[in-house]
């Protein structure tokens, strides 16, 4: 092999072994920030129990009651992060996480719930929201991971199929258990006027008219939950959800 060849050889197959580096560091970083997120996450599920009352069977199979419901110990969750406001669980689904609120929206984008950086972070609500849910419009952020995790699932609200099974979603906060009642889910701009605590009722209408299914719940005019994750649409884009938000016992 003549001695420029060789040099061409070598300048390439440092390259190739750089790129080899490259990507396994960060399929390596991916997997490990996706096991301490489910670490910390298990972690927080140690004080959340499945409501025995709930889900029964009736005669022929026939479900009673509402469907599978949990219960939390916000007491014991608070000592692991007194920043848990509320947990939010959707029965058959990957979306059972507790919700945080920090005094900004950055702060939980990265971070898992003891506060160390993670890519996968956690579901937060804005902080421009009352944590009582007494707002006109509570927004709940949370990544669109491509493992299914966090807010991912939310994207299939664009079937019917999907809505029909999951037409709603139960979340806890220490002093009351609310059902969300689903509504609307389309993409909109990450600008969009429904990332607002008082958004007009055009905007909520203008979110309905987007929906891909057809809902027997109607937009009540009164408190709701908005639940984002981002889509890749295009450039910026988010997907929501909306719904009804409903005290029960």
């Amino acid at each position: 092999m003549k001695k420029g060849k060789k040099i061409l050889f070598y300048i390439v197959l440092v390259i190739l072994i750089g790129v080899f580096a490259y990507a396994a560091y960060h399929l390596g970083s991916y997997f490990w920030e996706k096991h301490k997120s489910d670490q910390m996450l298990n972690e927080a599920n140690k004080f959340v129990t499945t409501d025995p009352d709930n889900g029964q069977q009736g005669s022929g199979n026939t479900p009673t009651g509402d469907p599978e419901r949990i219960t939390v110990d916000f007491a014991a969750l608070s000592e692991l992060n007194d920043d848990i406001v509320a947990w939010i669980y959707c029965a058959n689904t990957k979306i059972n996480y507790p919700v945080v609120q920090s005094y900004d929206n950055d702060y939980y984008l990265y971070r898992l719930l003891d506060g160390t950086w993670n890519s996968n972070g956690s579901i937060f609500m804005d902080c421009d929201n009352s944590a009582d849910f007494s707002d006109k419009n509570t927004m709940i952020h949370g990544h669109h991971m491509q493992t299914g995790a966090m807010f991912a699932s939310l994207v299939k609200y664009n079937s019917q199929a999907y809505y029909d099974e999951h037409p709603y979603i139960y979340i806890m906060t220490p002093t009351q258990t609310y059902r969300m009642d689903i509504f609307a889910a389309c993409v909109v701009d990450s600008t969009y006027d429904i990332y607002s605590t008082y958004p007009s009722e055009s905007i909520i209408y203008e979110c309905i008219s987007k929906t891909a299914f057809d809902s027997d719940t109607e937009y009540s005019g009164g408190n709701i939950v908005t639940l984002s994750t981002c889509t890749y649409d295009y450039d910026d884009a988010r997907f929501v959800v909306l719904g009804n938000i409903v005290p029960v016992a």
